[in-house]
């Protein structure tokens, strides 16, 4: 069976093939639409393909519509939007956003995830093409609904190894978790912003993702170990000092 999903974006209306036979899908895939494979037959035959359903019934229509307007936006080049709060937009990054990025990172310190992607634009694109394609989560922009301005990003990601024996050292699964960060520019800061963005980041990783989330915090940073506690993030491992290596706190959380 062979359906079109239409999806609107910004006005323009694009169909989306949607079918459980594989002739049909890599028609459609050659012709340069976008297709939603349903089926274990089609993701055998047509592995190519970037996103799969396990059934007709494993889908709902609005979260049909939602897959169909991400592979759009995907084949489009265009940024998905994750979530939208009262104030904010949180959404992918695109390469146009590199040049507007630039001056804002200044007086900002940066995390690992940031400083990798945001080196260059060609960096940006990369990561952009393969963390948000294979992973469906990475780094996002927060931006601000009644200016359009970009005020900070946040998002999910790996944990990396040091974080991941921490977990496991507490007896706790470390490959259930996402690690979840943030960063309000200055301009923005103390307004709440970080808050409400956190909120939709956790909301995500619990309906979309199903995973348990961590968070780094450096033990200085009290207005972060503050906003953990009122998110209902609680410390995992109490801070250590090794005498080489100031260790952040670790605080988890899980619906």
């Amino acid at each position: 069976m062979t359906k079109t999903c239409t999806v609107n974006i910004k006005g323009q209306f694009y169909k989306v093939c949607v079918s459980d036979e594989p002739e049909a899908l890599l028609a459609a895939y050659a012709a340069g639409g976008a297709v939603l494979g349903v089926g274990e037959v089609c993701a055998a035959a047509c592995p190519k393909l970037p996103v799969f359903i396990e059934s007709w019934d494993s889908a709902g229509k609005e979260q049909l519509n939602r897959i169909a307007e991400r592979l759009v936006r995907r084949k489009l080049g265009l940024p998905w939007i994750i979530a939208q709060t009262e104030r904010l937009i949180i959404r992918e990054a695109s390469g146009e956003d590199w040049e507007k990025l630039q001056p804002l990172w200044s007086g900002n310190a940066l995390s690992p995830v940031q400083a990798a992607a945001f080196k260059s634009r060609e960096d940006l694109e990369t990561y952009i093409s393969c963390q948000y394609r294979f992973y469906e989560y990475g780094l996002w922009l927060l931006e601000e609904k009644e200016t359009g301005r970009i005020i900070g990003a946040a998002g999910l990601w790996n944990p990396e190894e040091r974080v991941c024996r921490r977990l496991k050292a507490a007896g706790e699964p470390a490959e259930e978790y996402l690690e979840m960060g943030y960063q309000v520019f200055l301009p923005y800061q103390r307004k709440g912003f970080a808050r409400e963005a956190c909120q939709a980041v956790m909301a995500y990783g619990d309906w979309e993702l199903e995973c348990k989330l961590c968070l780094q915090i450096h033990p200085d940073n009290h207005p972060s170990r503050k906003l953990a506690r009122n998110l209902g993030f609680w410390p995992l491992i109490p801070h250590t000092d090794t005498g080489e290596t100031q260790w952040p706190y670790l605080y988890v959380w899980s619906c």
